[in-house]
């Protein structure tokens, strides 16, 4: 008799599980925040739509990885992004080569500029948004000026734009997100 009792539990415990659940998201009962320390794009948008080049070769998600992108519109605040992007990668450990680091630009006044701040960044690709509508797709979805603030963002490996992080934010809070992420 005990082993029909434990048994009818054990085959139970999922319905119910799945019961109470299927109840509680009916009646709108569910977590109000989310833990991640970025702050999601209102639309997600896919990279596939834009014009974005580095010596006449567009931008591919074919290898699977994740990656932290800047827009670089002003070099100094530019820096710091570019700066933890680095260290974020490097902070990844064994997941290093899961992520790759991009920076993208429109603005060729900037570009000398840019690259002489890349060369202190191995294995950071700098892309040109041939028509600037990156740019504007970003600062639209986004809510804080990404004109002005050149935020680290998120690309997922198929290539959909998923949250930013403010200046502000603590890298080890980027980094746990990352860590979750990838």
């Amino acid at each position: 008799m005990k082993n029909k009792i434990l048994l009818l539990t054990i085959l139970l415990t999922p319905i119910a599980v799945v019961l109470a659940s299927s109840i509680f998201f009916s009646k709108g009962i569910s977590p109000s925040n989310t833990n991640n320390n970025g702050i999601f794009f209102k639309d997600y948008f896919a990279f596939d739509q834009f014009v974005i080049k580095n010596n006449d070769k567009d931008l591919e998600f074919s290898d699977g990885k994740w990656v932290l992108g800047v827009y670089v519109t002003n070099l100094e605040k530019a820096k710091n992004s570019i700066y933890y992007m680095r260290q974020l990668n490097v902070a990844l450990n064994r997941d290093i080569y899961k992520a790759k680091r991009v920076a993208f630009f429109s603005n060729m006044l900037i570009e000398p500029g840019l690259d002489s701040l890349l060369k202190e960044y191995p294995r950071t690709t700098k892309l040109k948004d041939e028509n600037g509508m990156l740019l504007n797709i970003l600062q639209r979805n986004s809510s804080i000026d990404m004109n002005i603030e050149n935020p680290i963002f998120v690309i997922d490996p198929y290539g959909r734009a998923v949250m930013f992080f403010p200046p502000e934010t603590d890298p080890k809070k980027i980094l746990k997100d990352l860590k979750v992420l990838i």
